[in-house]
C-alpha cells in the first residue's frame, strides 16, 4: 500500500518544545509511518525542525518574505498600504509552494492555527490538496477566521465549548465538515516521570516539604496572565507565609520579552521577593511539576491548556481559568477548580482553599489524575486523526 503523503505545517516552530509543538512531537513520532509518510513545512530552522528530521520526517524550510515572517501581531497593526502588500506576497508565496505540494505529490496538508491555514490554504488550493485545520487556540478575529473555514477541507476543535464559542453561523453554514478531536498527553512519560529518582532535582530547586510549593508552567506574555497570580499570591501570603510559587518558562519570542521584568517589578512592590521563583524553561518542567503541591494556570484565553492536562495527569491540583478545553477536563471542585479569566480575587480564594487542606488538594490531584487516564491518552487521539486523514484522501 502507498503511503498517505501529508505535509504538516509548522508556522511557530520557536525553540522549545512545549504546548502545541509537544501537540505537533507526539502527531510526527506516534503516526503509523506504515499508513503515512509525513513532511514538516516551515518558514525558518530551530531546535523543533532539526529534531523532526530526527524523527525521520522530511523537513522543508521554506521562508517567506521578511513581511509575512513577523508575530506578536505585527502583520495585523500594519497600514492599509503594507497589508495590501503583504497580501501580494502571500499570494506568491502559495504560488510558490503549490510547485513544491505538487513536485512532493502531497495527498493532504495539516495545519494547527489560522495563520497556518492563512499561509498555505491558497497552495494547497491551487494544488487541488485537501486541508486538514485542527484549531487549537481560540477564534479571535472575524475577518481571518472565516477565511480559514473557507478553505479548509476538514476542521477539528479540542471540544464542544471551543466550538461554540463564536461564529454560530459560521459554524452551522459548515457544520459537515466540522468535528472534534480531543487532545491527549503520553501517559508512559508521566509513569517513567513518577518512576524516578528527583533527588537532585529537588536539591537544585531548594525544595523545602515544610512550605507548599505552587507553580505555573507556560510562556511568559500577557494573555497568559501571571501577573493575576502574583496579585493572588500577594493577597494570601500574610495568612499562609509559607507558600513559594515557581514561575517555569519564559518570553518566546521578542515582541513579549519586557513582560518578565513587568512581573520582577510586581514582585518587589507586592513584597514577593522570597516567595516567587522564575526558572526559565527547563527541559525537566514535567519532573518539576511532579514535585509540586499545586498547578496555576490564570491564562486569559487558551486552546487547551496542556499544562493543566499534564499537571492533573501527575496528581496534582489545580486552579485554572474557565477558558478553551479547560471547561469540559475541569469538573469544578472535583477535580479541579475553575476561575474566572482576570480575577484575582477567585485565584486567591482558591489558593486559600487548598493551602489550608492538605487532604482536600491530594484528593483533588487524585481526581484529577484519574480524569486524565480515563480519557485523554494520546495514541488513541493519533489514531482518529489518522482516520480523519485517510476519510480526507479518499473522498479526494
Amino acid at each position: 500500500m502507498t503511503p498517505i503523503r501529508v505535509l504538516i505545517h509548522e508556522p511557530y516552530p520557536f525553540g522549545k518544545i512545549a504546548g502545541n509543538l509537544r501537540t505537533q512531537s507526539y502527531i510526527i513520532r506516534l503516526t503509523d509511518q506504515k499508513r503515512f509518510q509525513l513532511s514538516l513545512l516551515s518558514s525558518f530552522e530551530t531546535e523543533f525542525t532539526r529534531r523532526s528530521a530526527g524523527w525521520g520526517v522530511e523537513t522543508l524550510i521554506v521562508p517567506p518574505s521578511r513581511r509575512l515572517n513577523r508575530y506578536g501581531g505585527e502583520c495585523l497593526r500594519d497600514g492599509f498600504w503594507e497589508k495590501t502588500l503583504s497580501a501580494f506576497d502571500l499570494i506568491r508565496y502559495n504560488w510558490n509552494l503549490s510547485k513544491i505540494l505538487k513536485q512532493k505529490k502531497i495527498d493532504l496538508v495539516y495545519c494547527n492555527s489560522i495563520r497556518s491555514i492563512l499561509t498555505v490554504g491558497l497552495a494547497a488550493r491551487f494544488a487541488g490538496v485537501p486541508v486538514f485545520l485542527y484549531v487549537k487556540g481560540e477564534l479571535q478575529n472575524p475577518l481571518l477566521d472565516p477565511l480559514g473555514f473557507i478553505l479548509a477541507s476538514r476542521i477539528c476543535f479540542f471540544c464542544a465549548a471551543n466550538r461554540d464559542d463564536k461564529y454560530p453561523l459560521l459554524v452551522a453554514l459548515f457544520a459537515g465538515k466540522i468535528g472534534i478531536l480531543r487532545i491527549g498527553i503520553d501517559l508512559e512519560e508521566i509513569r517513567e516521570i513518577e518512576r524516578g529518582d528527583k533527588t537532585s532535582l529537588s536539591r537544585e530547586l531548594d525544595l523545602d516539604g515544610s512550605y507548599v510549593n505552587c507553580v505555573y508552567v507556560g510562556q511568559l506574555y500577557p494573555p497568559k496572565g501571571v501577573h493575576f497570580l502574583i496579585e493572588a499570591l500577594s493577597m494570601v501570603k500574610d495568612e499562609f507565609p509559607r507558600t513559594r510559587l515557581y514561575i517555569l518558562g519564559d518570553h518566546i519570542i521578542d515582541a513579549y520579552k519586557d513582560y518578565r521584568e513587568e512581573l520582577t517589578g510586581l514582585i518587589e512592590r507586592r513584597g514577593l521577593r522570597e516567595m516567587v521563583f522564575f526558572t526559565g524553561w527547563r527541559p525537566d518542567a514535567l519532573a518539576i511539576v511532579s514535585l509540586m503541591d499545586i498547578l496555576v494556570h490564570p491564562s486569559l484565553s487558551e486552546g487547551f491548556g496542556r499544562a493543566v492536562l499534564e499537571g492533573m495527569a501527575l496528581g496534582k491540583a489545580v486552579i485554572a481559568s474557565r477558558v478553551g478545553g479547560l471547561r469540559e477536563l475541569i469538573e469544578d471542585d472535583v477535580n479541579g477548580l475553575l476561575v474566572e479569566p482576570g480575577n484575582p480575587s477567585m485565584i486567591a480564594a482558591g489558593l486559600r482553599r487548598l493551602l489550608a487542606d492538605r487532604s482536600f488538594r491530594e484528593d483533588m490531584g487524585e481526581e484529577a489524575r484519574r480524569r486524565v487516564f480515563s480519557d485523554y491518552e494520546i495514541t488513541g487521539r493519533v489514531r482518529e486523526l489518522e482516520d480523519i486523514w485517510s476519510g480526507m484522501t479518499l473522498r479526494k
